[in-house]
């Protein structure tokens, strides 16, 4: 199978975890499709609402649902393989299954960087500039979450609110981004 990856991380100044330096980014969120050779597409994602360490459940969900074979794909991979190698730093315990996950990589970013140019991305090989061009329809316009930085915001505000109507509008927001940006690739592979 083919595993689209794709985290959310935040790097606060005052390190909320043990073991963290100030600014250290960590993975409070991803989202996973994974392409079956049938075609058949599942939606996999994590995603940590509370106000306790989000890391070791981030790196269980990886470990159970990533499993030991298939190549994963992101888009500018050396963002999500730092996690992974940060996640296996630790929880050593769980590093063997994480670390495995390195070698089997594949970035579609170089693609754009590289080998395919449209003037109607602008100069940029972004996948929220590539995206619209290549799959019409499927952008990041309407999303209330639309980039990283929000994703942080919208993360810590989801944290702290104590209106619950509001923290599942942000929960839904956040899983919508990733999820977006993990469909996107499987959508620019299908293109390809």
């Amino acid at each position: 199978p083919l595993y689209f990856l794709d985290f959310e991380t935040d790097g606060p100044a005052i390190p909320r975890f043990e073991g963290m330096r100030p600014f250290e980014q960590f993975p409070f969120q991803f989202s996973c499709h994974k392409l079956e050779e049938s075609a058949e597409i599942k939606h996999f994602w994590s995603l940590h609402t509370d106000l306790d360490d989000p890391r070791i459940g981030i790196a269980e969900d990886l470990v159970n649902i990533l499993g030991t074979n298939g190549s994963i794909i992101a888009y500018n991979a050396p963002f999500e393989i730092r996690f992974i190698k940060n996640l296996a730093g630790w929880f050593p315990d769980l590093a063997p299954d994480l670390l495995s996950m390195v070698d089997r990589f594949w970035d579609q970013l170089p693609i754009f960087r590289n080998h395919y140019i449209d003037y109607r991305f602008l100069g940029s090989a972004s996948i929220k500039y590539v995206l619209p061009v290549l799959v019409p329809g499927l952008s990041y316009e309407d999303l209330n979450v639309s980039g990283g930085t929000e994703a942080q915001a919208a993360w810590n505000t989801m944290l702290q609110t104590k209106d619950a109507e509001l923290k599942m509008s942000l929960i839904e927001n956040l899983l919508e981004y990733c999820g977006q940006d993990t469909m996107a690739m499987v959508r620019i592979h299908q293109y390809l």
